[in-house]
């Protein structure tokens, strides 16, 4: 009989630690769901190509153009800020050479850009690996003609492939990071561009209407490429008369004959241009796109078209 009182007592007992731990608990709050994992392909075949046409954004159509909906906003609204700086700046001196000065890199070797993609089915396919690597300078300038074979940069390290789909011929993945190299007014500048999506038209002969968009933080691009646009405007000044004119009239707010990264990020015609306007990262950093309201990144999409040609990769 006791037994049975101490078992009653223990049962009534726990029940109603059962019920106050149920009263204090706090409501969960809502879980952000977890991202389906994506397979990278492991087979198919492989294509090689190097780029043979990198295109800047410096119309308004361009910028419109190339540019893709980087933070996958609902709006679905093409992301280029990059392509309205380059515009304001040729609206400010028409007589930049922005096209021509990275054309000329691109076709002397001086600037290799290479792309590798595996798919099964070059028109249709859901699972594609498209990735892109830089390449040493070229001894010789490339004949974009299926021939030409190149080397890696070793000294960068290979990007991660982005992962997307064929549909008719046409390729579209990410999002993906990825490291670009560009010749700015004659100054390289290397940018790691974060949630990194492409598009282009694919076949064997390779790729055409070429869009890579990605964003790059708001340091790296204050930091490294506002410099280089600032380094070339005056080496431009200095070796053209007549586009220094006007730019040291739109630029150069201290008269002194130079442009700095300061003076363009202070400038009333740029300040809209040179501002961020993705919200990519969230309040740890990590790419999370959206999810603490703060503009980090930066904007920029490219053009481009490749063709075949021959690379070994790093490691084999």
């Amino acid at each position: 009989m006791k037994m049975k009182n101490i078992f009653v007592l223990n049962t009534g007992l726990i029940l109603l630690l059962l019920t106050a731990c149920s009263a204090i608990r706090p409501t969960p709050t809502q879980q952000v769901p977890t991202p389906t994992t994506v397979l990278i392909p492991v087979t198919g075949v492989q294509y090689q190509f190097v780029t043979n046409k990198l295109l800047l954004p410096v119309t308004k159509e361009q910028t419109q153009a190339f540019g893709l909906n980087v933070d996958n906003d609902s709006q679905q609204k093409p992301d280029n800020k990059f392509g309205q700086l380059l515009t304001l700046l040729t609206s400010a001196a028409p007589n930049l050479e922005l096209q021509s000065t990275l054309d000329q890199a691109v076709n002397t070797g001086q600037l290799v850009t290479l792309h590798m993609v595996k798919a099964d089915d070059f028109l249709n396919d859901p699972n594609v690996s498209w990735s892109i690597f830089l390449g040493q300078r070229n001894p010789a300038a490339p004949k974009f003609d299926g021939s030409d074979k190149f080397t890696l940069d070793s000294a960068t390290p290979p990007n991660s492939p982005i992962i997307g789909s064929l549909t008719n011929g046409h390729f579209a993945g990410g999002p993906g990071a990825t490291k670009v190299r560009m010749l700015l007014l004659g100054q390289q500048v290397e940018v790691d561009l974060i949630g990194v999506r492409l598009e282009a038209d694919f076949s064997a002969q390779g790729c055409a209407d070429g869009k890579l968009g990605g964003g790059v933080t708001d340091e790296e691009f204050r930091g490294r490429l506002l410099p280089a646009i600032a380094d070339g405007l005056n080496q431009v000044i200095e070796t053209n008369k007549t586009a220094a004119t006007p730019l040291l009239q739109a630029f150069d707010s201290d008269n002194d004959g130079a442009i700095t990264a300061t003076e363009l990020e202070k400038n009333p015609l740029l300040m809209i241009a040179v501002s961020p306007d993705l919200d990519l990262l969230d309040s740890s950093g990590k790419f999370n796109p959206g999810q603490d309201g703060v503009k980090d990144s930066y904007s920029i999409g490219l053009g481009f078209t490749c063709v075949p040609a021959a690379f070994v990769e790093l490691g084999e």
